[in-house]
């Protein structure tokens, strides 16, 4: 593509021949009649670049300055928008269609006319040039046939397309456009620090999202009287007094509140809380707790907690568990590196749990598939990776927790269950020592199994190339000692486990049964290659020796397949328990089948529970739930569930409708028994609305999810501050994570993005394919926040004009040098843009933003080639200059410095072709 500078001297010189009058021997030009008309000399050629909104098409057209106008080569221009004609010289005739099946196009030389959806043989009149290059055509004759407009801007050798409708060339860049920022996106997700960053406020108040679910049912049953229930739940977050707070109001069904949890929290991701503790949270009132090796389990209830643990990480080496709130009579499934392992039916009390969930060597990337009665999906996902180090060497974790076992911080029940209430005290510290070893010690104390009991545990984590290995103790003060030493690695493509667990005196706790002298545990898996279909293998056997001679061994063996509309999930458990003091030897078989299917676009969901040995062998029970999407608002669905055990089958319509301000669903059921019913349940979210004010009431759950408030706004001085006179741009589309993006900004510049991950760090960006003017662009990649549930953050992104920075780079002893990387970076000392240096030493960054910045050779280049990695410290952009340029720059000889902390890279290759 020729430089900007190159075309404007096209053009300019084609201004000069004509104003001078500057002639040649004209193009020959068929008839008489066009013999007598303005013909196009040589020195009426130009190369010019065709632009549609922000993008810029890779070919340059061909074309003639004419009187008042611009011809533009045809054949150019087929191929430039990828349009299915067929061009034919020697018939004279140009055959297809444009942008549509529909809009079929004839244009007949020999006829002299065109022919397409707009107009019947019109007349070409004198609307093609014959030149060396083909047939030239005017803009304006382009227009009419095409349906579109093009301006041509000759000063900057551009020509501009403008279309009401969309064109699907157009689509196809967005398109490739949008993938090409989610690679990039992707890239750099793993280093959020490189972004500017927006801390949000702790306020002394905001007001709370609120999510609301409220259900009502009739059922009627032979012999028994009709019964009418209704329920209803409330989820509240928000910020009063400079703390953030959520708040659960749930109710039996006889609308009687039976549980209102109330959690208050500050959260610093910089550890920033506390002065000296340098604490991340503070939680006070309902709080989960940190659990043990070989002690105590974590628990829930009312209480306190104070850590400085990063969100998402867990302190476990071979399982984890895994908690969280959801409605109740939401469904919930458990996935490990996308298969389906454990399926959670309607729990009641607003909690799932998923208990001693194995990990494996490398990465565990667990997701937990929330399912609404209403057609809702909520997915949370978190990941704990095994193998390496655990922490930083010199990094010191610590927690502390003191709560009530399962009593919440409000409670309305009028008889507690026994056991409820007991105080559960812990607290700890992770310390690592090198990059490979991290040591742990905690101390615990629970009232379990009739009697309050203490706890301290020592842990050592060490890594070993593939392989991880733990190795501690615990002392039940005034009992006994536990020991284990347990491994995780990978040889080849099998990851392995192997745990051994041993018992002294009276030792017993939440993790360790009352009676057991040791244990052994193995674990193994892989994934299996059939043809295209990876099918994963996972076995566990563990056995445990009782003191008084009885033995217990437990195995499970697991897979699944995963094609392309189908998910099946398979495992098999069989206990068995030798008991010494009677002889007799009990076993029990068990097979558990898990699916997801799509099928002629109904999503289908299966479980199937069997006992395969046993006095009640056979099906335990078994659900089939079906779904289907009518629209993007309207779902139906059936559910069935079976007991043969009862001979009992249930039956189950629904209908859902979405509406933008909340959710509708009604269903109806009938069962073998002789039982019907009928049900209505409605779902919404109320909060403030941050872009016009007042309330605002939505089907997305609010309350649960972050909020980003996105003011985009022309930056005219190129300070990055929005100032009273700079303009605020509508109709652009913001971007946030995985989130998605936004509705566009409304007239006033401003926009929300819903549904964000707390506690997550997530870049908010600019979608710059929404910007309609090409020479605009953000005046960076985005702003990093850490959004909080319930509340919004307020984000101000600028758009700035661009400019262009252009120069030639030298070696150090004076040659063109071609291949070279050059970065630019702002005076914050982030990379802004990069360019690779032309064979002739040429080098150009194109749409930078206005701004000061600086030039350096890419830090791992400089180290290659030991030179300094500084070039120019001073370089403006601005309207008054929107082209920088550089002139020729030499390389200097010495120790590259590292600017900004960007180390360099001995991997990256020198003197590739650009």
């Amino acid at each position: 593509m020729i430089p900007r500078t190159a075309k404007a001297f096209s053009a300019a010189a084609a201004l000069a021949a004509a104003a001078f009058g500057c002639a040649t021997p004209a193009m020959a030009q068929a008839g008489t009649a066009e013999s007598t008309r303005y013909q196009p000399t040589e020195d009426d050629f130009v190369i010019l670049e065709m632009r549609v909104k922000n993008f810029r098409l890779p070919l340059d057209i061909r074309g003639y300055q004419l009187d008042g106008g611009v011809c533009l080569d045809l054949a150019d221009v087929i191929q430039s928008l990828d349009l299915p004609v067929r061009l034919d010289k020697k018939s004279r005739r140009a055959t297809g269609w444009l942008f549509s099946e529909d809009q079929v196009f004839t244009l007949d030389r020999e006829a002299n006319t065109v022919q397409n959806v707009n107009s019947r043989n019109a007349p070409l009149a004198n609307d093609i040039y014959d030149t060396p290059e083909g047939w030239c055509v005017d803009t304006k004759a382009l227009g009419r046939w095409f349906g579109v407009t093009f301006t041509h801007d000759l000063y900057n050798s551009i020509v501009t397309l403008e279309s009401e409708k969309p064109l699907p060339f157009l689509q196809a860049m967005e398109r490739r456009s949008r993938a090409a920022r989610l690679k990039g996106k992707k890239k750099k997700a793993f280093d959020l620090s490189a972004f500017p960053s927006q801390d949000m406020e702790y306020k002394l108040w905001r007001t709370p999202s609120v999510d609301v679910n409220v259900r009502s049912s009739v059922a009627m049953a032979p012999g028994q009287k009709t019964r009418t229930q209704g329920r209803v739940e409330l989820y509240a977050a928000g910020e009063a007094l400079g703390v953030s707070y959520n708040a659960r109001l749930a109710t039996d069904n006889r609308l009687s509140p039976t549980s209102l949890r109330v959690q208050a929290f500050r959260f610093d991701p910089e550890a920033g809380l506390l002065g000296p503790l340098k604490a991340r949270q503070v939680i006070a009132g309902d709080v989960q707790g940190e659990s043990g090796q070989l002690t105590a389990q974590g628990g829930v209830g009312r209480g306190v907690a104070v850590n400085n643990l990063p969100i998402g990480r867990d302190r476990r080496f071979s399982t984890t568990d895994l908690r969280g709130t959801m409605p109740a009579g939401w469904d919930a499934e458990l996935y490990r590196n996308g298969q389906l392992i454990a399926f959670l039916d309607a729990p009641i009390d607003g909690r799932y749990e998923f208990l001693e969930v194995d990990l494996f060597y490398g990465r565990n990337d667990f997701e937990v598939v929330l399912y609404g009665p209403q057609g809702q999906e909520k997915r949370e996902v978190v990941s704990f990776p095994v193998g390496g180090s655990l922490l930083e060497p010199g990094t010191l974790h610590y927690w502390f927790n003191a709560l009530q076992d399962r009593r919440d911080l409000i409670d309305l029940r009028s008889n507690s269950p026994p056991g409820v209430g007991a105080w559960r005290l812990a607290a700890g510290f992770d310390y690592g020592i090198d990059k490979r070893t991290s040591a742990s010690l905690s101390a615990h104390s629970i009232d379990f199994a009739g009697r309050r009991r203490s706890y301290v545990e020592g842990l050592v984590n060490r890594s070993f190339g593939a392989f991880q290995i733990q190795a501690g103790g615990a002392h039940e003060i005034g009992a006994g000692f536990s020991g284990i030493v347990q491994g995780n690695g990978q040889i080849g493509r099998f990851n392995l486990g192997a745990s051994v667990l041993w018992v002294s005196d009276d030792y017993t706790s939440e993790f360790v049964s009352s009676g057991v002298k040791n244990k052994f545990t193995f674990q193994a898996d892989t994934s299996l290659r059939l043809g295209r279909v990876s099918v994963p293998i996972q076995a566990a056997v563990n056995r445990s020796n009782l003191r008084n001679g009885s033995t217990s061994t437990q195995a499970s063996l697991a897979t699944s397949i995963a094609l392309k509309r189908l998910s099946l999930t398979a495992q098999v458990g069989h206990g068995q328990f030798e008991n010494a003091l009677t002889g007799e030897t009990s076993k029990n078989t068990t097979l558990q089948l898990l699916a997801n299917a799509q099928i002629l676009g109904v999503r289908v969901r299966g479980a199937a529970n069997f006992d395969l040995s046993g006095p009640e062998k056979g099906l335990r029970n078994i659900r089939l739930s079906t779904r289907k999407s009518l629209s993007d608002r309207n779902d139906v669905s059936i559910d069935v569930d079976y007991i043969p055990s009862s001979k009992t089958a249930t039956f189950g319509a629904g209908y859902t409708h979405t509406f933008d301000r909340f959710a509708l669903n009604s269903t109806l059921n009938y069962s073998t028994d002789g039982a019907i019913g009928a049900g209505i349940s409605l779902a919404f979210s109320l909060g403030p609305d941050p872009v016009n004010g007042g309330i605002r009431v939505s089907q997305r759950r609010l309350a649960r999810g972050g909020q980003a408030v996105v003011n985009v706004f022309r930056d005219t001085n190129g300070d990055g501050v929005r100032s009273a006179d700079e303009p605020m741009l509508p109709d652009v589309t913001v971007t946030a994570g995985l989130a998605g993006t936004s509705e566009p900004t409304n007239e006033e510049g401003r926009t929300v993005v819903d549904t964000l991950k707390p506690f997550r760090p997530v870049l908010v960006g600019i979608d710059a394919s929404s910007l309609d003017d090409p020479f605009l662009a953000p005046a960076s990649e985005g702003v990093v926040i850490v959004p909080r549930p319930g509340v919004h953050a307020e984000i101000d992104i600028p758009i700035s004009a661009t400019g262009e920075v252009e120069g030639v780079i030298l070696s150090s002893s004076g040659r063109e040098l071609g291949g070279l990387d050059l970065e630019l970076m702002d005076t914050a000392g982030r990379v802004v843009a990069s360019t690779i240096s032309e064979f002739d030493g040429f080098f150009l960054f194109e749409r930078v933003p206005y701004g000061n910045y600086r030039l350096r050779v890419a830090p791992g280049i400089a180290r290659q080639l030991k030179v300094k990695t500084a070039l120019a410290t001073d370089v403006t952009i601005n309207s008054d200059s929107d082209i920088a340029r550089l002139g020729t720059i030499q390389l200097e000889e010495g120790v590259p410095a590292i600017i900004a902390g960007v180390e360099a890279d001995p991997s990256i290759p020198v003197g590739r072709n650009p």
